[in-house]
């Protein structure tokens, strides 16, 4: 039969420290710590006697004890909006791997793209002295978080999003004009001249860079930006889904659509298929990032991409570079067009 024993009644374990190793010993504890910490002015017998008390007691130093005393934790603070996103979970985890051989860990905090919730957890995680920051704040204030991180003057990295002033602050930079620049000159060598633009919110770096490009794109063709094909939304599929409805909707409408984010296009595609027209030959569609809903869509979809596993991997590295020099610097990392079936036709019109 199995028995269960309540927590409170479970026996605690005393954890050993140095003065039990010293008492078992027989000395100092700052003879214990000297032989532990390999001082070279031990006798050959003090160290016989302390690393015996070690193995019979079984002491295990306290890494972050050691660390603090030292100035340093080994310990890395990763705050995301949400690793739901794949964006944000593939950054993540190449960024882990990249830390992890060189001896950091990684605190994970998910703000659930609520920016109160960013000063929080920033917080939070500076109480826990760590020896460095990467931040890809919420979606919307981000002034609130970058205000914490100027103040916490930890070294810290910024992915994607508008760098506050500081000594000790780097970012890693995606260049979306020029990605979505060459989106939009893709679909006018096309024959389209009515591309509509579903995007984020324009306080957002990324979204900010993706508009620039496409009105960039437009005026080098020789068309004007028209204030009725760009909407500025917060991204959720629903939205998409609303905005493609009155684009579609109207008297003339776009005969491309291009997606400022996947959500957005989640909620585009959807309404496309409840019309029932045919991407690729009643209208183009364009997305941002090369993610599987792109891929596998049928026929594939046409992406502004970026090599998501090199963001993170470039963070990791900017960051130890930051804590070592105590220097901030920025990189900035293509953007580039892959194109598919999604935009090979030019728009025919719709019914």
């Amino acid at each position: 039969m199995l028995c269960m024993v309540p927590v409170q009644e479970m026996p605690q374990v005393a954890r050993v420290t140095i003065h039990d190793v010293a008492r078992r010993a027989g000395v100092a504890p700052s003879s214990v710590s000297r032989v532990l910490n390999k001082h070279p002015n031990v006798s050959a017998q003090l160290r016989q006697a302390v690393e015996e008390a070690v193995r019979e007691l079984d002491y295990r130093p306290d890494a972050g004890a050691r660390s603090l005393r030292a100035g340093k934790t080994n310990l890395v603070g990763f705050l995301a909006g949400s690793v739901v996103n794949p964006i944000l979970a593939t950054i993540y985890m190449s960024c882990e791997q990249v830390l992890r051989a060189q001896g950091y860990s990684m605190l994970l905090a998910t703000s659930l793209n609520d920016p109160h919730l960013d000063v929080t957890y920033l917080r939070l995680i500076s109480r826990r002295r760590v020896d460095g920051l990467i931040v890809s704040s919420a979606v919307a204030r981000v002034d609130l978080a970058a205000d914490i991180v100027a103040d916490l003057s930890v070294p810290t990295v910024m992915l994607d999003r508008d760098m506050p002033a500081g000594e000790r602050i780097s970012a890693v930079m995606s260049d979306h004009a020029t990605g979505m620049r060459q989106a939009v000159q893709h679909l006018v060598s096309l024959g389209h001249r009515r591309i509509a633009l579903i995007n984020g919110l324009a306080t957002v770096r990324p979204f900010r860079e993706r508009q620039l490009g496409y009105q960039s794109g437009l005026q080098a063709a020789g068309l004007g930006p028209d204030p009725t094909l760009i909407s500025n939304v917060a991204v959720a599929e629903s939205l998409g889904y609303v905005q493609t409805q009155l684009l579609l909707d109207m008297p003339n409408p776009p005969t491309a659509i291009i997606a400022g984010a996947n959500l957005l296009l989640l909620g585009i595609l959807k309404f496309i298929q409840e019309r029932r027209l045919v991407i690729g030959r009643d209208i183009a569609i364009v997305g941002c990032d090369d993610l599987d809903i792109a891929r596998l869509y049928s026929p594939p979809i046409t992406v502004v991409a970026r090599d998501l596993s090199m963001l993170g991997e470039t963070a990791a590295h900017l960051l130890i570079q930051t804590i070592e020099s105590g220097r901030g610097s920025t990189v900035t990392l293509p953007t580039y067009l892959i194109v598919r079936g999604s935009s090979t036709v030019a728009g025919l019109g719709h019914t």
